[in-house]
C-alpha cells in the first residue's frame, strides 16, 4: 500500500496508516489485534420488521373492532348534492377537508379547512393523475382509488365509474386510519347516490 491518498475500508491498511501517521508511544499494548474473520453484523431490518409485525397485529385487531361497530351501524344514505354527501363523509372518515371535482378538474364542492391555495390546483391534478394512472395497468380496469402519503398530510380520492368519460374525483384531506377499513361502504353510498347528485 504505496498510495495513502486513496479510500480504504480494509481494516489492515487503515491500521498501517495510523501506526505510522502516529508512531506507538507504548500504548501497542492495548490495541486490539485487527482479525482477519468477517465480523458478524446484526440485521436490524429482521428484527425491526418482526417488532412492526407484532405491532401491526395488536393495531389491526382494535381497528378491526372499532371498524365492525361502526359498519354496523351505518345506514344507507340518501344525498340530494355533493355538499350533504362530502358532509357525510367527512364525519365517517374523519377527514380534515373534502372536495369533489369533475373530470375536466373544476370544482364541484368542497368543505373542511380549504388550503389557502384552495382545492382548484389539487383537483386538476388529481384528474391529471388519473388519466395517466390508467395507462400503468390498462388490463387491470378503471382507477378506482388514489391514495398519496406526503409529509405534512394524506390525500385520498375515489373516482367514480362511468359509462362516458365524464366522471367524479371525491377527495379527502388527511382521513382518520378507520378509513382503509369504510373506503368500500364510502364508495358503494357515492354510486348509489350519484344519479341524484347536482
Amino acid at each position: 500500500m504505496k498510495d495513502r491518498s486513496v479510500n480504504s475500508y480494509d481494516l489492515k491498511d487503515a491500521q498501517q496508516i495510523l501506526t505510522a501517521l502516529a508512531p506507538s508511544t507504548g500504548t501497542a499494548n492495548r490495541q486490539r489485534p485487527v482479525s482477519d474473520s468477517a465480523p458478524e453484523y446484526l440485521r436490524l431490518s429482521d428484527l425491526s420488521s418482526s417488532q412492526k409485525a407484532s405491532r401491526a397485529t395488536v393495531q389491526t385487531a382494535e381497528v378491526s373492532k372499532a371498524v365492525t361497530t361502526t359498519s354496523e351501524n351505518i345506514q344507507p344514505q340518501n344525498f340530494t348534492n355533493w355538499e350533504s354527501c362530502i358532509a357525510w363523509c367527512m364525519s365517517t372518515i374523519r377527514a380534515e377537508a373534502a372536495f369533489v371535482v369533475d373530470s375536466q378538474g373544476f370544482i364541484i364542492a368542497s368543505r373542511g379547512r380549504v388550503p389557502s391555495q384552495g382545492f382548484e390546483g389539487t383537483g386538476a391534478e388529481l384528474v391529471c393523475s388519473v388519466e395517466q394512472l390508467e395507462r400503468v395497468a390498462p388490463d387491470a380496469g378503471k382507477l378506482l382509488w388514489v391514495d398519496l402519503d406526503f409529509d405534512k398530510r394524506r390525500v385520498v380520492a375515489f373516482i367514480t365509474p362511468s359509462e362516458s368519460s365524464e366522471y367524479y374525483v371525491v377527495g379527502f384531506i388527511s382521513p382518520d386510519s378507520v378509513f382503509y377499513s369504510l373506503k368500500q361502504h364510502i364508495a358503494n353510498q357515492i354510486i348509489d347516490n350519484l344519479p341524484h347528485l347536482d
